[in-house]
């Protein structure tokens, strides 16, 4: 008998174990867990940093044949608007070869940091006034705004803020062909490279780049002459992404039958598209189509009457759109007006010439807009009601400007005086960096 007992609990015990161990344990006693922390952590943004492009480059100095030679000619004035915020890097009141402004603060937007630089340039080959927003370093971009045929100069500005060399390449689109350099630039160094060796009388073509992860600063200078007669100059810095609806603001035709204002667009896509190109005034609206295949770049006479305009530009496709206006009073001069980054505030410097500040209401419902000027004698005060589908016009004099709005808006600041003409439009300046909610478990 003992000895049958042991032989079943040999088999037996066994099978208790692991039953044991495949039974969920029915234990009732509870199990507390840590109930969820949260934790609020603050991130302070990187410093603000914006860069002025830089006075004139002369290329082929004053007589135009002596080859190779490039040089900056004088200073350009630099305009700055500063709000509550720790300036760590001054760009001075002129600068030469470009210029840094870097500082610390929140919120970060032109409200933070807003600087526009001027130039009025009298040469025997160049004649006008060069003025241009001095937007943040970027990492990618576009111009539209390139000629290189008889007549017409165009000349890249570029800029490495930062303390490590940066690779860049630049893509020039003829049309017909692509071209594609690469550039390094040293820690703070400053390059003008003359796109006739690229673009050989080219009448218009564009200009993509893109840098290798440290942003740049980077403009593009144009010079017109008409035999032995300046017809201006321009300074233009980067435009906004490619998108299916923009607005181009401060369009103020002054010179109607001297010469056309032309729109240039260009399609980057891969697909075919409709442009539909809307001119608006107080008076009448005019419609321009056009349409262009996949990579297609493209002008459009402007046949307006005189007087302010802003353009609506919607196609079917993301595109780019730029327009050249001229001027012949107070001396014969040129601008390119670039797509409008659109606000509901926006902050910047007045310079001290004859200016107006176009605000448009691109959208279907009227807004709100309250206008503040600070000069030497206090801030004073315009509020306004911008109707759907509207823009206004007002001359501003003093050293900065603010506007808040209801809506959505386009602005952009008229210079009009003796050197010559230049519209100037902002954009956004701000990094990444706000409150961060973190839960811990």
């Amino acid at each position: 008998m003992k000895l049958v007992s042991k032989i079943l609990l040999v088999i037996l015990l066994p099978g208790l174990f692991v039953a044991r161990l495949a039974l969920p344990d029915t234990s009732t006693e509870a199990v507390n867990f840590p109930e969820p922390e949260q934790m609020s952590v603050s991130v302070d943004p990187l410093p603000l940093s914006i860069y002025c492009p830089g006075a004139f480059a002369e290329v082929g100095g004053e007589s135009g044949v002596d080859i190779g030679a490039i040089d900056r000619i004088g200073t350009a004035s630099i305009w700055l608007q500063q709000g509550v915020g720790q300036l760590l890097t001054d760009p001075g009141l002129a600068t030469d070869t470009g210029s840094l402004a870097v500082i610390s603060g929140s919120p970060q937007n032109t409200g933070l940091l807003s600087a526009i630089q001027t130039q009025g340039i009298s040469r025997d080959r160049a004649d006008g006034l060069l003025a241009s927003y001095c937007p943040q370093p970027s990492y990618s971009g576009w111009f539209v705004n390139g000629s290189t045929a008889v007549g017409q100069e165009s000349v890249l500005i570029i800029s490495n803020p930062n303390d490590l060399e940066v690779q860049l390449t630049l893509v020039i689109d003829l049309g017909d062909e692509e071209i594609s350099q690469q550039l390094t630039l040293a820690a703070e160094e400053t390059r003008v490279v003359p796109l006739a060796t690229l673009a050989l009388l080219t009448p218009a073509f564009t200009v993509r780049y893109q840098t290798s992860g440290q942003p740049i600063s980077i403009a593009i200078q144009q010079r017109s002459t008409f035999g032995l007669n300046n017809r201006g100059l321009s300074l233009l810095t980067p435009m906004a992404e490619p998108a299916t609806d923009s607005v181009i603001s401060g369009l103020s035709i002054k010179a109607a039958g001297f010469e056309p204002t032309v729109a240039r667009i260009y399609n980057p896509s891969q697909l075919p598209t409709e442009v539909v190109i809307t001119a608006i005034s107080s008076q009448f609206t005019k419609v321009f189509r056009q349409n262009l295949d996949a990579g297609e770049l493209s002008e459009i006479e402007l046949d307006l009457e005189n007087g302010d305009y802003f353009l609506l530009v919607q196609a079917g496709q993301p595109v780019l759109a730029a327009v050249k206006n001229s001027v012949l009073l107070p001396a014969i001069d040129f601008s390119w007006l670039n797509q409008s980054e659109l606000f509901t505030d926006l902050s910047l410097p007045v310079p001290d010439y004859s200016t107006t500040l176009f605000i448009t209401n691109p959208g279907a419902n009227a807004i709100s807009v309250n206008l503040q000027v600070t000069g030497s004698q206090g801030p004073q005060y315009q509020s306004l009601e911008l109707p759907a589908l509207s823009q206004v016009g007002i001359p501003v004099a003093g050293e900065s400007l603010s506007i808040t709005a209801s809506g959505e808006f386009g602005a952009a600041l008229e210079l009009l005086d003796v050197p010559g003409y230049a519209v100037i439009s902002a954009s956004e300046n701000e990094n990444f960096g706000d409150e961060l909610s973190v839960s811990v478990r």
